[in-house]
């Protein structure tokens, strides 16, 4: 009983490490370089894992802080062997501010000039619930004053 144990914990560690080492420091190096001359503020690893009992999308939320008269960049690169690309979604509480899946089309950043200071939502999901992994980096594009924003 021991060793089947022993043996159920060993393969499950491995398939765990399979799917974090497929979004390790090459896949953050990426998408760090991805974000092009905007100033870095915060990178995101997401790794989301498929479980068949749920009926629900998986999704993973991280709430950041967005500052007005700022422009910010996010961008995010997927693991090798995901099935899909991941969906980036930016919420203002319940309202979808921007999101890198548009008019059917996938992209690999979108860019959101923030109009007021508060805590946004950064959602992550596949299609269908898939599993896989991913590297997202926030960066500064621009910040505007007060004067060039009209308010």
């Amino acid at each position: 009983m021991k060793k089947v144990l022993i043996s159920f914990l060993l393969v499950f560690g491995l398939a765990t490490f399979s799917v974090s080492a497929q979004c390790g420091e090459a896949v953050r190096k990426m998408a760090l370089q991805e974000m092009g001359d905007s100033q870095y503020i915060k990178d995101f690893s997401i790794e989301l894992i498929k479980n068949n009992g749920e009926l629900k999308t998986g999704l993973v939320k991280f709430n950041v802080l967005l500052n007005s008269r700022n422009h910010y960049r996010l961008n995010v690169v997927n693991g090798s062997s995901n099935a899909s690309p991941i969906i980036m979604q930016l919420y203002d509480k319940d309202k979808l501010e921007a999101s890198n899946f548009d008019g059917g089309k996938m992209y690999k950043a979108f860019e959101y000039v923030c109009r007021t200071t508060k805590v946004y939502q950064l959602v992550f999901s596949f299609q269908g619930g898939e599993e896989g992994c991913a590297e997202a980096v926030l960066s500064l594009v621009k910040q505007y004053s007060s004067g060039e924003m009209g308010f």
